[in-house]
């Protein structure tokens, strides 16, 4: 998806205007619409930083880069975690900062075996804190 559909998407999925996301951002609302009409193909990192920062999301979200996981934040993680990393960080949203903290788990001693383990927890930890 390009810029111009991950922003209107954005901005829609949040119930705000394009007027509403310009006084939240500093953007002029001409220039948002340039954006999400694909006439303004490159803004700048600063408007991209202030609109990512109006609709709550980062910049990699609003600009849809796919973020990989590198494989020296692997390194000290269980097989079936990096397992999961490796197959679905892409689909599950699934980064650096998440696997630092996924490593770290353990109930009763034990750490989850299974990457569908690994998955079933993420998903529940991202439903309930956001």
């Amino acid at each position: 998806m390009a810029l111009k559909e991950r922003l209107k998407s954005l901005r829609i999925a949040k119930g705000i205007s394009v007027a509403a996301l310009a006084v939240a951002s500093g953007v002029s609302a001409p220039y948002i619409w340039q954006i999400e009409s694909g006439t303004k193909k490159n803004p700048t990192g600063d408007v991209l930083q202030k609109l990512a920062a109006a609709l709550g999301v980062t910049v990699a979200d609003l600009i849809g880069t796919s973020f990989v996981i590198p494989e020296e934040a692997l390194k000290e993680v269980p097989a079936s975690l990096q397992r999961l990393a490796r197959r679905k960080a892409k689909q599950l949203d699934l980064r650096q900062e998440d696997i630092e903290m996924l490593k770290h788990i353990h109930f009763r001693g034990r750490r989850p075996g299974k990457n569908e383990d690994w998955e079933l927890i993420f998903l529940f930890l991202k439903r309930i804190l956001g």
